[in-house]
């Protein structure tokens, strides 16, 4: 980023009239003008970390706004990247064409070399789009370079650059590498390459496979290599080979030689770009092929007649194209059929507003009884013209995107469920590599766990589970077991756990939209580690389908085998109250732990899809072979603080400490604030029921119980389980506890009432004789009034053991 004096050095180089300045300065100054992705349907919106910038970059899709910016990011003559800037009032042409006033919010302010810029980013789809539906809005230059006019007209009167930065398919490997090698400049290698072993290598061979010259080298990761790729001291095709392909990414020491690089690798099957459609007519189905054949086989027997001569003509007409007799005689059955319509326009466009009208929105209405619905609508409305067949109903109601009518009767979530998916070629690349992309959800496991047993009754809750999932390996990296909903604290949970296991964080977190993932605290904490935050499209089931899939094969493989499991819902409902699953429940959270870990393990170490390498496997190669794709984040004190998710105030008793729960805290760092403050802030450990943090002279200060040092000496899974009881279930047992005083309320009452036949002239006696001892009480010391006393000699007492007599 450019410093205050290098800034105005930057506008006084580019002539930068004051409008403009203000405007850049305004960007600077101020937060992002919008949140990205409020509206968005099917984008997965993120925040990229800058190390340019040093903060996150908000971007509204994956395919084109991020992938603007990864490329800003490398870009050395790009010097700073504002997302969101300021809106600014423009004119622009309705569908009418007719003027009118309207607000504008750009998508990135760049400030590159030649100057300041203001960048909309569009995909080569919607600009189509655009140019089309509002030519006098969107042009498209001769050179392929598309203007948005309004946005440049208000831009250039204030003596800034306006530009439309088109996303296109084929920078998706380009992309990809970039992130990598931005990756790499952040890693401090520890390996380093041979010059004299690099120039030998290269005298042998003009061209190297990342592959084979990371062993020829004796390399022990990629990361030396793919730093030199960046620093452009060896060379590769950045736009078709992929650095996470290292058998196929080759590598050359002279730029000029990489065109020659593909005239000496294999052959391919497949590459992008090489499949495209064939007409029926130049590539015929098996059928369409035997009736040629059959064809050939009556003109060779010289059969005569009048199809013959009109197969005879065929081939004629067909050798003048340079076809053969095989190819000239395939049928055109596609092309037959009358394509007219053949139903009156009254009643084709009352079947179509039934459709889209009434079917549409009778939510659980089957096609039949909608069919009957139509027809007595239809003898209604046009009773001069029959209602349409059946077949024709059907029919029709197909042609119809699924997704319309799932959005009216089901909203978003059912749309998306039927929508048709994405064209491979245009979907952005999956995570390659370990540690590249992780995802978290949470699942409310269908198992009743015991948490507290009174020795006859067994109370039991049913836990969530939040677990983490490398997209690359599909291997669970993180997990974490709450009793409560799902919460900042679940997150804090699952990223310790994390870093506790690895010590590393995966580069790029893709959530949902839940409010625990959307709260500010997640944000910061993934900022705090410089880890890239997607939020993936709401409402959208198709997302999120790894971590899905843990939570399925779990409950399917694992839980329907557990007592106390609610596994099969159907024979859960079907059984009496006596034989349910609360009353089967003989799990502990313990044994949970023990047995979500043991089957984590049997997980990923079985094949997963077509991959040859276990999902653990694959981690740990991916790791030996990548080092620089994870964050690396140690639990250190600083990370446990970050992850301290609740604040509050609480008072302090400078003779107790401070009184959270049924715990108190202390440390003498406490007795500084007497006279000071009599309540201070405080932080409270998500797992460790036995430490919080308080704020102190600036600095927070961890608090122990008194049971700290018993709660280090237990082993890593009852120290868990223990913040679980005494955190997560504290409400729970405290019902249990409020129970229990109403129950010995109810035995002290019953008690009283069993006795109270006799109880009552016992107590009346009891009276009369305590009322007669004080009378002859108060006679005896008047007695002793006036009466001479002689002294005891206390040596003439004896104490004698009654035991030994």
């Amino acid at each position: 980023m450019f410093t205050e004096i290098q800034l105005y050095q930057h506008f006084d180089r580019h002539q930068l009239p004051v409008d403009g300045r203000d405007y850049i300065l305004t960007t600077r100054q101020q937060e992002a003008s919008r949140m990205v992705g409020v509206h968005a349907r099917t984008n997965s919106c993120s925040w990229f970390y800058s190390e340019k910038m040093q903060r996150t970059i908000s971007t509204e899709s994956r395919t084109a706004e991020r992938a603007f910016v990864v490329l800003a990011e490398r870009d050395e003559n790009v010097f700073e990247i504002w997302d969101q800037p300021e809106p600014v009032p423009i004119i622009k042409y309705t569908k009418k064409n007719k003027e009118r006033k309207d607000w504008y919010t750009p998508d990135f302010l760049v400030l590159r070399k030649d100057g300041p810029c203001v960048i909309e980013v569009k995909n080569e789809k919607s600009v189509a789009n655009l140019i089309s539906a509002q030519p006098k809005n969107w042009v498209r230059n001769d050179d392929g370079t598309v203007i948005y006019l309004p946005a440049k007209k208000y831009f250039e009167s204030i003596g800034i650059k306006f530009e439309v930065w088109v996303s296109s398919n084929k920078n998706k490997f380009s992309v990809f590498n970039q992130e990598m090698a931005l990756r790499t400049r952040q890693y401090k290698n520890d390996s380093f390459i041979d010059r004299l072993k690099l120039d030998v290598a290269f005298n042998e061979s003009f061209s190297w496979s990342l592959f084979d010259l990371k062993e020829r080298l004796q390399l022990e990761n990629y990361s030396a290599l793919i730093q030199e790729l960046d620093q452009e001291k060896l060379f590769f095709d950045w736009e078709s080979c992929l650095l996470s392909v290292p058998r196929g990414c080759y590598v050359v020491r002279d730029k000029r030689l990489l065109k020659y690089v593909d005239e000496f690798k294999g052959p391919k099957i497949y590459q992008e770009g090489m499949l495209s459609p064939i007409s029926v007519g130049a590539m015929p189905s098996s059928k369409y092929a035997q009736e040629a054949l059959d064809r050939l086989e009556k003109l060779e027997a010289n059969e005569r007649n009048r199809s013959t001569r009109r197969w005879k003509n065929l081939i004629s007409k067909g050798s003048e194209g340079g076809l053969s007799e095989f190819q000239a005689l395939i049928p055109k059955w596609f092309l037959a059929g009358n394509r007219k319509r053949k139903i009156n326009i009254v009643a084709e466009t009352f079947l179509t507003e039934y459709l889209l009208g009434e079917h549409a929105l009778s939510q659980g209405l089957s096609d039949y009884r909608s069919y009957i619905k139509y027809r007595v609508g239809a003898q209604e409305a046009h009773p001069m013209y029959p209602p349409v067949a059946k077949t024709t109903f059907i029919r029709r109601l197909r042609s119809i995107p699924p997704e319309i009518i799932a959005m009216k009767r089901g909203g978003k979530r059912a749309a998306n469920a039927v929508a048709s998916p994405s064209d491979p070629i245009d979907r952005q690349l999956k995570a390659e590599l370990a540690w590249q992309s992780a995802a978290i959800d949470h699942c409310l496991a269908d198992i009743y766990l015991v948490f507290f047993d009174s020795g006859g009754e067994a109370h039991v809750l049913r836990p969530w589970i939040t677990a983490m999932v490398d997209l690359a390996t599909n291997c669970v990296l993180a997990f974490s077991i709450s009793f409560l909903s799902p919460s900042r604290v679940s997150c804090a949970k699952v990223m310790r756990d994390c870093a506790r296991r690895h010590g590393l964080l995966p580069k790029e977190i893709i959530i949902d939209r839940g409010a625990e993932f959307r709260s500010v605290y997640f944000s910061a904490l993934l900022a705090h580690s410089k880890i890239e935050l997607v939020l993936r499209p709401t409402a959208h089931s198709r997302y999120g389908a790894e971590v899905e899939s843990l939570f399925g094969e779990f409950k399917k493989q694992w839980l329907s085998q557990r007592p106390g499991n609610l596994a099969d819902f159907k024979e859960s409902r079907s059984v009496d109250g006596k034989s349910s699953p609360k009353k089967r429940a003989v799990l502990t959270v313990y044994d949970f732990y023990r047995e979500f870990e043991a089957f984590i393990a049997w997980r990923d170490a079985n094949p997963r899809g077509i991959e040859i390498l276990s999902p653990k496997f694959r981690l740990e190669k991916n790791m030996r072979e990548y080092p620089f794709v994870a964050v690396t984040q140690k639990l250190n004190n600083e990370y446990l603080l970050a992850t301290a998710v609740d604040t509050n105030t609480y008072k302090i008793d400078f003779q107790r400490g401070i009184h959270i729960g049924p715990i108190w805290y202390w440390s003498p760092d406490i007795k500084e604030v007497r006279g000071k403050k009599s309540s201070v802030e405080v932080r409270t450990d998500p797992e460790n029921p036995h430490v919080v943090y308080a704020l102190i002279d600036g600095k927070w200060i961890p608090c122990y119980s008194s049971k700290i040092n018993r709660y280090s000496a237990l082993d890593g899974i009852s120290q868990l389980v223990e913040g679980l009881i005494v955190i997560d279930a504290f409400s729970e047992r405290q019902k249990i506890k409020q129970a229990a005083d109403e129950d010995a309320v109810r035995i002290i009452k019953k008690l009283y009432d069993d006795s109270s036949a006799t109880g009552v002239s016992q107590i009346m006696e009891f009276e009369l004789l305590d009322e007669q001892e004080n009378e002859d009480e108060q006679c005896i010391f008047s007695m002793l009034k006036n009466a001479e006393i002689t002294p005891l000699n206390t040596e003439s007492w004896e104490i004698k053991n009654v035991w030994n007599n």
